[in-house]
């Protein structure tokens, strides 16, 4: 499997504790620190509170994969092509209903990606930092 070479830029802080997670093995999302639900990608205002800050926590990362594609010819700046062809899976975790995270299809053994198959969180090491990817489950 091939993966894309492009870190994650932080021109501010707001989805750094996620790939701090990722890191760690961990697939953390930002809760409401006041009803705690979970939003996903982070707002810089959550609309549940608009005065509560975000509470970033881990949580299973276990969920189902809600679309996907092959990606044959990377359009990221500065690639060569050179780790394509690559599976990219929208997957929708368990504990977070409705919310969606962009991820890497790593150590499929073969199989084929597909609407309804269940993953598990399984960071990808790319240079020096790490990206979303999921394994399928047996």
């Amino acid at each position: 499997m091939g993966a894309p070479d492009y870190p994650p830029r932080f021109d501010e802080d707001l989805v750094r504790p996620f790939y701090d997670g990722l890191a760690a093995g961990e697939l953390r999302l930002p809760h409401c620190a006041r009803c705690g639900t979970v939003h996903w990608y982070p707002p810089e205002v959550l609309p549940c509170h608009p005065d509560a800050a975000p509470e970033w926590r881990t949580v299973s990362g276990e969920g189902v994969v809600y679309s996907f594609t092959t990606i044959v010819r990377s359009l990221l700046p500065g690639d060569d092509n050179t780790t394509t062809p690559y599976e990219v899976v929208l997957v929708e975790p368990d504990a977070a209903p409705g919310s969606r995270i962009v991820a890497l299809l790593c150590d499929g053994d073969g199989r084929s990606p597909a609407c309804g198959l269940r993953v598990q969180l399984s960071p990808v090491r790319a240079g020096d930092h790490f990206l979303p990817g999921f394994r399928p489950l047996p």
